[in-house]
């Protein structure tokens, strides 16, 4: 029954009761029986609390709080609304309500010790909302209900999590504390799914100290460091990997695999080369065990990034198994581009030759170079796209080795398969805005572009005019070498395109942007726009 109040006369007391009364009533009704009603309940609370936030989210917490019976499905919609005004208008809630709301939350969110997700969910993401604006009140308010020698309720951890993830800056300086608590009691974590929300804050708990270690010039507290946190994940680290990774539940595998490629991170040095010889074959290893590749590459990747910072070679007696194994997952990754996680799981593969780049740089194009070699059509096609990706990703590391990368691509101009061609091509595309070009020098230079024109108008006509738009836009460039290299492949491409297809080119900007290479400042730039321009005689 909706309350009704009297304010004796008051004009702001009669408004406050008929929108309490109105905000009750919504709270009521918000059930119906039919979605499409529960839906409008929901917008309308909703569209009533963005306009008064603070006296619509005190009826729904008083409401919550004064029926405890209320079903599931009610409480949950009445709280999801709290989140979506709290999210929107967080800056206009008090201190005090705010403190209320956080309360009532908790309490919603551990009433039940049991999981039940729908229901707790709802009330964890209203602390999540909240935390956005009042950190330190929410975490406080959780980290009291973690206890040493009790197992925290599952969504008490997730919260945590997912606030660590949202805010960095506010979870950090806490975390050694908490920290503190929570590890003893891995031991004490028997079933799979707190395996699983362990594993999980972790992971996140962990990304948000790099992310606060990463933007320290904007942190609350300069005196966070990597090393507060070394000894605390060392320990969890050797739980995760030697005991919680050997499940055959795969949602806790994946959690633990994220937590370890996270963790790494904030390891010592020789902590990390203690652990970098087991974890690297064993997260492998899942590969065969794991229906979904991504996760396992994801982990991986991260592993790599750690194990290679400050290009450390602690990785350097499983380079020729790790390169094999990375390489040959390459080749069976696809990707299929019809599937999202599939294309992720690519792309995740050749982040992980990149990391490989920064310590192995010489070892990793020799053996590139081998597989462009004596490869088929499809190593060679994964090689290429391998080496684009590092021409492109991996500048610095590979800047010293431009002349081997431009000789193995130079190797296939003539190879058989379009595909591969294909593929050469968009190599060379990446190597001449890298200025690779520049290498040949002279005649042996322009005899390159002219191949690789010849290639492109043969196997890729449908996209000359990207590319010579492409290469247009790199007259711009502060290099002359750049800009060299852009003019003459322009040049050669509209050069060699067929009759048939010209009528595809932007002539007008194309000849304008030229013309205006004539005036360039470097004399080996106004002479290949000169002999470029010759080559248009047919336009």
């Amino acid at each position: 029954m909706v309350s009704t109040y009297k304010f004796d006369g008051n004009p702001m007391m009669e408004h406050n009761s008929q929108l309490n009364n109105l905000s009750v009533a919504l709270i009521d009704a918000i059930n119906d029986r039919e979605e499409s009603v529960r839906e409008s309940i929901s917008t309308s609370l909703y569209t009533l609390g963005m306009n008064q936030p603070h006296a619509v989210l005190l009826s729904c917490k008083d409401y919550l709080k004064d029926h405890p019976k209320l079903p599931e499905t009610h409480r949950v919609l009445i709280l999801n609304t709290m989140e979506k005004i709290i999210r929107e208008k967080v800056d206009n809630i008090t201190e005090p309500l705010a403190q209320d709301l956080i309360h009532e939350a908790i309490e919603e969110m551990t009433r039940a010790k049991d999981v039940v997700p729908n229901w707790q969910a709802a009330a964890s993401g209203v602390l999540v909302a909240l935390g956005s604006k009042y950190i330190t009140s929410t975490f406080q308010a959780l980290m009291q209900r973690v206890q040493p020698g009790n197992l925290p309720h599952f969504f008490v951890m997730q919260t945590l999590a997912d606030l660590a993830a949202v805010n960095a800056f506010g979870v950090v300086p806490s975390l050694v504390t908490l920290l503190g608590t929570l590890l003893p009691m891995l031991g004490m974590a028997k079933h799979d799914n707190l395996r699983y929300v362990f594993s999980h804050a972790l992971g996140k708990f962990s990304e948000a100290i790099l992310d606060y270690l990463a933007n320290m010039e904007k942190a609350p507290d300069k005196g966070v460091t990597k090393m507060m946190f070394s000894s605390q994940m060392f320990s969890a680290f050797d739980v995760l990997y030697s005991v919680w990774l050997q499940s055959k539940e795969g949602k806790l595998r994946t959690a633990v695999m994220n937590a370890i490629s996270y963790m790494a991170h904030l390891l010592a040095p020789q902590q990390l080369q203690e652990q970098i010889a087991k974890v690297v074959p064993g997260i492998l290893a899942l590969y065969k065990k794991h229906p979904d590749p991504l996760p396992v590459t994801q982990a991986l990747c991260n592993t790599l990034d750690a194990a290679t910072h400050d290009a450390s070679l602690m990785l350097d007696a499983q380079f020729p198994n790790l390169i094999a194994s990375i390489f040959a997952q390459t080749i069976a990754a696809g990707p299929d581009f019809s599937n999202p996680n599939s294309v992720k799981n690519f792309n995740e593969l050749l982040r992980c030759f990149a990391m490989l780049a920064r310590s192995f740089g010489d070892r990793l194009v020799a053996f590139l170079l081998q597989k462009l070699e004596g490869g088929n059509e499809r190593t060679k096609i994964v090689t290429l796209t391998i080496m684009r990706h590092l021409v492109n990703s991996a500048t610095e590391q590979m800047d010293n080795k431009q002349a081997l990368l431009l000789s193995g691509a130079k190797n296939l101009v003539n190879d058989p398969s379009a595909k591969v061609r294909k593929n050469l091509a968009q190599v060379i595309i990446a190597m001449a805005h890298h200025s690779y070009l520049d290498l040949e020098g002279g005649q042996k230079l322009i005899e390159f572009i002219g191949d690789l024109s010849k290639l492109m108008v043969q196997d890729l006509a449908d996209r000359v005019n990207l590319y010579v738009m492409t290469a247009c836009g790199y007259f711009k460039s502060r290099l002359p070498e750049i800009r060299t290299n852009a003019a003459i492949l322009v040049g050669r491409l509209l050069g060699y395109l067929p009759a048939d297809t010209r009528s595809t080119i932007s002539k007008d900007h194309v000849c304008s942007a030229l013309v205006l290479l004539l005036k360039d400042n470097a004399s080996d730039v106004r002479t290949v726009a000169a002999e470029s321009i010759s080559l248009l005689h047919q336009y």
